[in-house]
């Protein structure tokens, strides 16, 4: 894959060219986790929520079970809104 030179808008978005998105199998609407690494900007797509674990960073500590208690909560409600 070659490098390719995109332009950042006012907004801040850049437009991924299609060879990319078509290697990395993305369509439409997608979640990225985006990192600085020295000189570097480095971004991963991730393909659901759950896997966007550790890049929101908080000081508040939850234990395993009230996580998957509120995971659950969110799940019911978010249902009945759909």
């Amino acid at each position: 894959m070659n490098t390719e030179i995109v332009t950042m808008t006012a907004q801040g978005q850049l437009t991924i060219p299609k060879e990319f998105r078509t290697a990395f199998g993305l369509r439409g609407s997608t979640k990225m986790a985006i990192r600085k690494k020295g000189n570097l900007m480095i971004v991963e797509p991730r393909s659901d929520f759950w896997d966007l674990k550790g890049s929101l960073q908080s000081r508040v500590k939850k234990s395993d079970r009230a996580v998957r208690a509120a995971r659950t909560v969110f799940e019911k409600k978010w249902a009945r809104t759909m």
